[in-house]
This record gives structure tokens, C-alpha cells and sequence, in this order.
């Protein structure tokens, strides 16, 4: 995987489709992809300075195409917005061609202490 780009509250990052990445009908596992919309939108929440990388309220994935082997995927994460108690998160999976392949939606739970 390969950082992109970086700027306050954004993450870009691209990695190729290798054979550890497929599911048993050779393309893009459908977990991976979740997995990766989970650790990059939290990396683009680390870079708005809170400092806080939270806990998963809700995470969600709408998978419109399948990727193969060997294909390059860009993922852009974008915290859309950082509140008092939760943060919210997009993060677009794209072909080389630029076509949306995956779209994943990241709630996190950001605020106060530890409950007693």
C-alpha cells in the first residue's frame, strides 16, 4: 500500500490487487474492502488533530463492481464531520479508470472518558 496524498482530515492511499486480497471467485474480498474503509478513514481521522482514533459505532459498504488481480485501487477517505461524541467518514474505492468500485461509510465514537 502507497500514501497518496495526505491533508487535515483526508487520506489518499493506492495498492495493487494481489492473490492474498481475492475471495474464492478471484476478485476483491468483500471483507478486505471493509477492513481498509475501517484503517483508512481512521487515518484520515488521525490527521484533523484529535488525537482520538474512537471505536466503531457503524460501518458500512456498498460494492458496485468487482476488482481483479493485479488492478491498482485508489481509496480516498474523507472525515466529512469530527462532533463532541462522533465522527462521520466516506471512503471511495476507485478502478485505474477512475470508476467507483466500493463506497464505504464510517461512524466512530470520539468523545469522553472511560464509563465507570
Amino acid at each position: 500500500m502507497e500514501v497518496v496524498s495526505v491533508e487535515p482530515g483526508k487520506v489518499k492511499v493506492q495498492f495493487k490487487v494481489e492473490e492474498e486480497h481475492l475471495n474464492g471467485h478471484g476478485t476483491l474480498h468483500g471483507g478486505y474492502t471493509s477492513f481498509l474503509t475501517d484503517l483508512i478513514s481512521t487515518l484520515a481521522l488521525m490527521t484533523t488533530g484529535n488525537g482520538n482514533p474512537g471505536v466503531s459505532t457503524d460501518l458500512s459498504v456498498a460494492y458496485m463492481r468487482s476488482a481483479k488481480l493485479n488492478e491498482i485501487i485508489t481509496i480516498d477517505a474523507d472525515t466529512l464531520k469530527t462532533g463532541k461524541l462522533l465522527t462521520f467518514s466516506t471512503v471511495d474505492f476507485r478502478n485505474e479508470a477512475g470508476t467507483l468500485i466500493a463506497q464505504g461509510k464510517h461512524t466512530k465514537f470520539v468523545g469522553g472518558g472511560a464509563s465507570s
